[in-house]
């Protein structure tokens, strides 16, 4: 009887005008980001968004999850149903750092999760209160190191900590570092000479330094930004290997159906080749750099095993 009844239910799925089982996307798609709203990451995550739900035909809906340097947003995806519908719009942050700072993390950022795109960067950079008395990065080395302790750096989570702190290493100065709750906090303090240089991302750091009221002196990155092009990167100013960035990726919970891995990557090509998008990242202080789900795995493993040796080299610990 049972053999009986799908037969029939297959034969009566083949006539015409039966329902066709439903394609992917058929429901509106949610995307968490594990930092709070009005940041850089929130910022360029909307602006994706709006375009992969034009381009799938679906709406794409943030879920804003902040809290623990983005901890509780990276559960919450590994955590989510793996359906299709969950996309994670993170950062190094939750998927390199903080497996090298906590000790205890809860999730696996290789286990827990599938790689679907590489997203870009913000590129950072090295920039000075205006009273600093320092004209590009020779100059504040030099001073740096003629007045031990006088000069303070501020941060706001651990990839612009472990920057300051990988700089002041290698040019072999003593510097205080300050911590901040928050980015808008730091710039405030530089600006108002509080302290006397941060390393910042483009997003915060570019109406400033078009405003005149800080000083930039050199990216982070290991090439010169598309937005900065007459900047030196701190490498060609003398710091050999001095490489950092804040990226961007998306992820999907472990379990999600290859058909919405594709499609998803897919859509995230199409929408990262197009020029007007890119030009409106590009105000946001964001570099476009796609890459498919195998680039971004490796990429992971290897951000993982080099912030290892970041945290370990610059003695950064949590509470």
């Amino acid at each position: 009887m049972r053999i009986a009844t799908m037969l029939l239910a297959a034969l009566w799925l083949a006539l015409p005008g039966a329902p066709a089982v439903a394609a992917w996307p058929d429901r509106p798609i949610t995307a968490i980001v594990p930092f709070a709203p009005g940041g850089g990451t929130d910022g360029v995550a909307r602006i994706l968004a709006d375009q992969l739900g034009r381009a799938l035909g679906q709406p794409v809906v943030i879920e804003n999850r902040g809290g623990a340097n983005g901890n509780i947003g990276a559960v919450a995806a590994a955590r989510a149903r793996p359906d299709g519908y969950t996309l994670f719009f993170t950062t190094g942050t939750t998927q390199a750092i903080n497996p090298a700072l906590y000790r205890n993390l809860p999730y696996d950022p290789q286990r827990d999760f599938v790689p679907v795109a590489r997203i870009g960067v913000f590129p950072l950079m090295l920039a000075v209160n205006p009273a600093v008395p320092a004209q590009n990065i020779a100059e504040l080395i030099a001073l740096a190191r003629s007045r031990p302790g006088a000069l303070a750096f501020g941060h706001w989570s651990a990839v612009y900590l472990a920057a300051g702190k990988t700089f002041v290493r290698q040019i072999g100065a003593e510097v205080l570092d300050v911590p901040y709750r928050s980015s808008a906090a730091t710039m405030t303090d530089l600006v108002a000479g509080r302290i006397s240089f941060g390393i910042v991302d483009l997003t915060v750091g570019l109406p400033l330094a078009r405003g005149q009221e800080v000083r930039p002196l050199a990216v982070t990155g290991a090439r010169r930004s598309a937005m900065l092009p007459a900047l030196p990167t701190l490498q060609e100013a003398g710091l050999a290997g001095y490489d950092f960035s804040a990226w961007m990726a998306a992820y999907a919970p472990v379990g999600t159906p290859a058909e919405a891995l594709a499609g998803a990557a897919a859509a995230m090509r199409q929408v990262l080749g197009n020029a007007t998008l890119v030009s409106r990242l590009a105000e946001l202080g964001f570099e476009p750099l796609p890459g498919d789900g195998a680039e971004l795995a490796a990429f992971t493993a290897t951000e993982l095993a080099r912030w290892r040796e970041i945290v370990a080299a610059s003695n950064i610990t949590v509470e």
